[in-house]
């Protein structure tokens, strides 16, 4: 998906790194740690996005900008409201999905 058709659909990238405890701030993560999870998958983050009625869109084989080693896949979400409250409602459904504090 290009950058131009993700602007016009209001639509924002959600990369694991963003959601993952075992990453410091300054190494991508956005979550607050109560949120944050021990290695989030992309399908996770699918999953929970899907729960919350964001329409999520799975794009796999895709690799973070700083870590382009790591090709874990990215969640494209719709927009609705600011970054850093969807990120912390898709960690918070990933721990409940998961059961719990991981």
């Amino acid at each position: 998906m290009q950058k131009e058709e993700m602007q016009e659909k209001k639509q924002i990238v959600i990369w694991p790194v963003y959601l993952d405890a075992g990453k410091a701030r300054n190494e991508g993560r956005l979550a607050p740690a109560e949120c944050s999870v021990k290695a989030p998958k992309a399908s996770e983050i699918y999953r929970a996005a899907e729960k919350l009625g964001l329409h999520p869109e799975l794009v796999k084989d895709k690799a973070h900008p700083a870590a382009w080693t790591d090709r874990s896949g990215m969640v494209v979400v719709d927009n609705r409201g600011p970054k850093s409250e969807i990120i912390r409602k898709i960690g918070a459904e990933i721990i409940r999905i998961r059961g719990g504090r991981q």
